[in-house]
């Protein structure tokens, strides 16, 4: 580097202007995504400081300089793999619309085996198994999408088995919920997982707010697709008189452990004492509605009355766009 380089590198990294290069804005300095000499590692910082605190850096960027790929963090890349290709097998050499043909809701005429279907909620895989199976790829695409833009940094930052757990409890709370509300109800998709996902950043936002950076346009954004998908949900349901083929109560399952297991599991490197507070109270809620919802499946009758009415899609006998799928499963 040259004086006038290195000069302009030490102004930059002066960020209270004294002139002084104190410890902690050094450490920022030499851990910079813009120091690193790899473009992979500087990639990996790049991605990582989206969604962590500035002062958080240079402890990250030191778990980032140690990652050895072993475990690789490839969770969300690995269950977007297995979404698609489930997709595609069960696509491959239909004739129907590849845009909205349910792929894998029904094989050979019988329900398929992966959907969620309450009359065999004995056939546990399905609580889980359910968000393989999709809706055409106007359902498909926007998932993968949204799941690997907000996933990917969430991974790196937080560890692989920090974003499974909360992923796949998402989903198997998505289904838990959605069978207590209205057991006639099938469900498919992974949108479950993806509202986690977003959750998750939620909670992250909350522990780290004096310190996130953009934090009001994180919160914003955030808020404002949470608003509208609820005021679409409350138009459907209240004032459409058309069928609503969307079960919403998966989204809010997993918004719910997003939010909670977030504020339980997800990494933080600076405990304060409400926060050990809210994470007391976020385990226990967490805790009551899991052991709530398990008694719901175990002693619930799948012909029970819906408490979340699906009156006008009693009628339709075809498989419904659902995030989850469609129909009274006391016609088929």
């Amino acid at each position: 580097l040259t004086d006038k380089q290195i000069r302009l590198l030490l102004k930059e990294a002066d960020k209270n202007h004294d002139l002084v290069l104190d410890l902690n804005e050094f450490s920022q300095l030499v851990t910079s995504a813009n120091a690193q000499k790899s473009k992979l590692r500087k990639l990996m910082y790049s991605v990582a400081d989206t969604i962590i605190a500035k002062t958080d850096r240079p402890t990250i960027h030191t778990y980032i300089d140690e990652y050895n790929c072993i475990p690789p963090p490839v969770f969300i890349l690995s269950i977007s793999l297995l979404q698609i290709a489930t997709f595609v097998y069960y696509t491959y050499g239909r004739p129907e619309s590849l845009l909205t043909y349910c792929a894998g809701c029904w094989v050979d005429g019988s329900v398929g085996p992966l959907l969620f279907a309450p009359p065999l909620r004995h056939q546990a895989w399905r609580f889980i198994s359910y968000q393989f199976i999709h809706q055409g790829m106007l359902h498909l695409l926007p998932n993968i999408i949204f799941q690997l833009l907000i996933g990917i940094p969430l991974e790196l930052v937080h560890k692989m088995w920090r974003v499974a757990i909360i992923y796949l409890l998402a989903v198997f709370l998505g289904a838990l919920l959605q069978y207590t509300l209205d057991s006639s109800v099938f469900l498919i998709g992974c949108s479950a997982g993806v509202y986690a996902l977003i959750g998750a950043h939620f909670s992250n936002l909350i522990i780290n707010w004096h310190e996130m950076p953009y934090r009001l346009f994180r919160l914003l954004t955030i808020s404002t697709y949470v608003v509208l998908d609820i005021a679409s949900t409350i138009y459907r349901r209240l004032q459409s008189d058309a069928c609503d083929r969307i079960s919403y109560t998966a989204h809010i399952a997993g918004a719910v452990t997003g939010i909670l297991m977030g504020i339980i599991i997800l990494h933080n490197l600076k405990v304060l004492y409400w926060e050990r507070i809210l994470m007391i109270i976020s385990l226990f809620l967490f805790a009551t509605i899991f052991v709530f919802l398990i008694a719901m499946a175990i002693f619930m009758n799948p012909s029970s009355k819906p408490i979340w009415n699906t009156e006008n899609c009693r009628y339709e006998a075809n498989i419904l766009d659902v995030d989850e799928l469609y129909t009274d499963f006391r016609e088929y």
